[in-house]
């Protein structure tokens, strides 16, 4: 048994001694890191151009309109528990663009009152009804508050009096009695003559141009609208 496992050695020592006098090969010329550097050498850098420094954005030109909100008589008014609701109004001279839809003309003094028609004044029945809730006056009504106007229409008296100082002056015929269609809040404008006006021939129809003091008024009972809009210092052509 010794004899095997001295044979065995003999063997594994001749092993080693084998290896020893094998000559080791010869190193490559080029290391890894010679390798590297010559990649590096053999390939060009490519360096991106600059880049040229954006432009700054061009401003827009300011548009010939006023843009919303920029037009502010009106929003400055306060009308009882009413809010103003903000619209497009552009000025031209003398002359107003109301949310594309009315045309005023004037300026809103004794001299040259706003000319307004009644499908702008009843157009605040879009926003303001207080029974349901909607309580507010567009922009382009807000701004008549507390101006001159010009406004023509029907002429109805007090039946009683032979005289008044007080008349209404609606979109729509009516003799304060029998005849014709009684007006609504939107399209009667209860009026304050600066100076008396015969009223002797009763159930005639009359229509006349008013000029005065325009004022925003609600009168809501229970709310229920029972007027909207007054006139003071106002005068009253029959001439048509």
């Amino acid at each position: 048994m010794r004899t095997f496992w001295i044979t065995i050695t003999i063997l594994v020592a001749a092993g080693f001694a084998v290896l020893f006098l094998i000559p080791a090969p010869e190193s490559s010329p080029t290391t890894q890191g010679e390798i590297a550097s010559s990649a590096a050498t053999s390939v060009p850098t490519i360096t991106p151009p600059p880049v040229a420094p954006k432009a700054p954005l061009a401003a827009e030109p300011a548009s010939a309109s006023t843009p919303l909100g920029t037009f502010t008589k009106g929003l400055d008014q306060t009308i009882k528990d009413a809010k103003v609701r903000p619209g497009r109004l552009v000025q031209k001279d003398d002359e107003i663009s109301a949310d594309g839809k009315f045309v005023i003309h004037g300026k809103g003094t004794k001299e040259s009152p706003y000319e307004v028609t009644w499908e702008l004044l009843i157009s605040a029945s879009d926003t303001y009804i207080p029974r349901l809730g909607e309580k507010e006056i567009p922009q382009r009504i807000a701004l008549l508050n507390g101006a001159y106007v010009r406004i023509s229409g029907f002429i109805a008296f007090p039946l009683i009096v032979t005289e008044s100082s007080e008349c209404l002056v609606m979109l729509n015929q009516w003799d304060g009695c029998c005849i014709g269609v009684p007006p609504s809040p939107y399209d009667a404008i209860e009026v304050k003559l600066s100076t008396p006006a015969d009223n002797s021939k009763r159930h005639v129809v009359r229509v006349g141009t008013l000029e005065g003091v325009f004022h925003i008024d609600p009168y809501v009972v229970e709310k229920w609208l029972v007027g909207l809009y007054t006139m003071d210092n106002a005068t009253l052509s029959t001439e048509m």
